[in-house]
């Protein structure tokens, strides 16, 4: 990395340091992917969840995906619901999708209609994978 991104980088992380949410978004999901960063997930875990307690979905989202993949945390499926859980009513379209396998995973038969619903909502929101979902439960 040249001396002149550093400089930016560094700018940026002593802003999240400081607590500025918008900032931590971005670090995160920088860290997270490993764009223009060596990817970090300790890192990207702390910076996401600032963002993520301040609303941001994406973040929310992202925060959700790794307590549920054990991800740069422990797995703990109750935690990713939850972040999943925001974030859809946020409108992200892959939280309410994983909000749905999660209810089907942990009680299929008690959580299949409200389960249903958030894949419905998923599809309606354009994510293609919830149709081919619903799709196993047509009678």
């Amino acid at each position: 990395m040249d001396a002149d991104m550093q400089t930016k980088l560094n700018a940026v992380i002593e802003l999240c340091e400081e607590g500025d949410p918008e900032m931590c978004a971005f670090l995160g999901k920088e860290f997270y992917f490993g764009m223009n960063v060596d990817q970090d997930l300790d890192r990207a875990f702390r910076y996401l969840n600032v963002a993520a307690k301040d609303g941001d979905a994406i973040s929310q989202f992202l925060v959700g995906f790794m307590h549920w993949s054990g991800r740069g945390t422990e797995p703990d499926q109750d935690k990713a619901l939850e972040w999943f859980l925001l974030a859809s009513e946020q409108g992200v379209p892959e939280a309410m999708y994983n909000v749905a396998k999660i209810l089907l995973a942990k009680d299929e038969e008690k959580n299949r209609e409200e389960a249903i619903n958030w894949l419905k909502r998923s599809a309606a929101a354009g994510y293609d994978t919830a149709y081919d979902m619903l799709s196993d439960f047509e009678d």
